[in-house]
């Protein structure tokens, strides 16, 4: 149970630090799943509770187990994402993405910024740190592949 709350935990920070560019969408999968997280946050009591009450009014109380089991189904929605994330942050960087980080540090340790070294071992939390810095210190400057 501690792992999945700390998975759920690092899945959090992991939005916090993913930047919020559109560039990044044809790229990684994960501005999908961050907005899909975002919005069923807000949204999964609401639907959870009309799907109980749609059921239970159509159907009666012979539909009583389905009708918890949908709405609480509806209800971890938002935690699955969380729990993805988490699990993807801690993931490796494939060697193409490995080369791709450190052409980004080379970039801004020319534009003067002071960055740590991409280690051998870099996963897409530390991606996610560098793409963030890099975005939000050089700007316009910061050109894509």
């Amino acid at each position: 149970m501690d792992q999945i709350q700390q998975q759920i935990a690092l899945g959090q920070r992991y939005i916090q630090l993913w930047p919020k560019q559109r560039e990044l969408a044809a790229i990684f999968p994960e501005p999908r799943i961050i907005a899909l997280c975002l919005l069923m946050q807000k949204t999964s009591a609401m639907i959870a509770c009309l799907s109980f009450v749609v059921q239970f009014l159509y159907f009666g109380e012979e539909a009583l187990p389905r009708a918890i089991a949908m709405s609480l189904l509806v209800l971890s929605i938002p935690y699955q994402g969380l729990i993805w994330l988490g699990h993807r942050a801690k993931q490796p960087l494939s060697k193409g993405l490995h080369n791709w980080c450190s052409e980004v540090r080379t970039q801004m340790v020319n534009a003067g910024m002071n960055v740590k070294p991409i280690a051998a071992t870099a996963c897409y939390m530390d991606m996610a740190q560098l793409l963030h810095d890099a975005y939000a210190k050089l700007n316009k400057a910061f050109d894509l592949p």
